[in-house]
């Protein structure tokens, strides 16, 4: 296995953990409604930051189409209010539920930021924290 197989693999194990952690976050009223609300940055008033580790592991899903640029407020991943990336999305989107939480998502937030920030300085990847528009303009341009 090579350097690049085994952190997408350790990227994969922590997300399943993440999913797992987001799973027993109380929700009121339960469930998400897959609204896609909040993929619509700009209207909805939040920004989402992304890791590079989590971009290295998403360039890698995203195949030969590659990472789609975001020229506009909201994410290009999603399509007819389904998101289109989301077995590979990252760690914001896997943590905010819109009626979760806030404490515990920002305690779940913290703590994988800490594990993404460990798996980057295993693998002697500079760390960058940025927002989603910055980090998908920046992939689509390299390619």
């Amino acid at each position: 296995m090579t350097p690049s197989d085994t952190l997408i693999a350790k990227v994969a194990e922590l997300y399943q953990w993440l999913d797992a952690q987001c799973a027993d976050m109380p929700i009121t009223p339960p469930g998400c409604t897959a609204c896609g609300k909040c993929c619509d940055f700009q209207r909805y008033g939040h920004r989402l930051y992304v890791t590079t580790v989590e971009m290295l592991y998403f360039s890698h899903h995203c195949g030969d189409a590659g990472v789609q640029p975001m020229p506009e407020g909201h994410c290009p991943y999603l399509k007819v209010d389904q998101c289109t990336a989301y077995g590979h999305r990252f760690a914001g989107c896997r943590i905010y539920q819109c009626r979760g939480d806030e404490s515990r998502q920002s305690e779940l937030s913290e703590e994988v930021l800490n594990k993404l920030k460990a798996l980057g300085e295993e693998f002697e990847i500079p760390y960058q924290y940025m927002d989603l528009a910055t980090a998908l303009n920046q992939a689509h341009q390299a390619k």
